[in-house]
């Protein structure tokens, strides 16, 4: 399956590798301007209006093993319909994220960009509050992309990937049928400047590279 692959990206090394750990002829579209805390949220939404089809959002520290099971989320996707698949952000799934479980974080997301852009107009941020309170009684907005999310489970129907392991309390492993498929690392932003953070990133690598190639 031929797959649309956008990565916002500021380390040439990490996304280097992340790209190469996915198989066949895909399109891998990389952006580098939106940095920074308040570009995730530009990022997607540009993500999704620039773009058609389905598109697979991949960190670049975020490394494939089983491909084929990524495969199998977008066939699952497309199957019930979904405009959207994601690791949710809250509600105790990951343990160093304590944001809503009504907002996925896009380390990993699968979107149907011509779904969501039949309603994309609808969106209003100046009304992230009110996406919230539609959700539940205390919305979570510590993420700038937070109220987007909110609007979209209320307007869209959509899937979260909760099987997950973890190598050293921080990574993310997203699995299926106990599976792993991938690993996300978290904090790629001090790769290369904090010495501890380096080596936990290099051995997610090295993780995602042996149980790729040995099973």
């Amino acid at each position: 399956m031929k797959k649309q692959i956008v990565t916002r990206s500021q380390n040439d090394y990490l996304y280097n590798i992340m790209q190469e750990l996915w198989d066949g002829d895909h399109d891998f579209i990389r952006y580098k301007e939106f940095g920074g805390f308040q570009g995730a949220k530009d990022f997607i939404l540009q993500v999704i209006t620039n773009h058609s089809g389905v598109v697979i959002i991949c960190d670049e520290d975020c490394f494939v093993i089983n491909e084929g099971c990524i495969d199998t989320v977008v066939e699952m996707m497309q199957k019930n319909f979904f405009a959207y698949v994601g690791v949710q952000d809250g509600g105790g799934l990951i343990s160093h994220r304590n944001n809503s479980k009504y907002n996925i974080n896009p380390f990993f997301a699968v979107f149907d960009c011509d779904k969501i852009k039949t309603k994309l107009h609808e969106y209003d941020p100046s009304k992230d509050n009110e996406y919230g309170l539609a959700c539940e009684k205390e919305p979570s907005f510590n993420e700038p992309y937070a109220g987007f999310f909110y609007w979209l489970n209320k307007s869209f129907l959509g899937a979260n990937l909760v099987d997950i392991a973890t190598t050293d309390d921080t990574s993310t492993v997203l699995l299926l049928h106990g599976k792993p498929f991938l690993i996300h690392s978290w904090y790629s932003r001090d790769y290369g400047k904090d010495k501890a953070q380096t080596l936990r990133i290099d051995k997610c690598i090295e993780f995602a590279i042996k149980t790729k190639y040995n099973g």
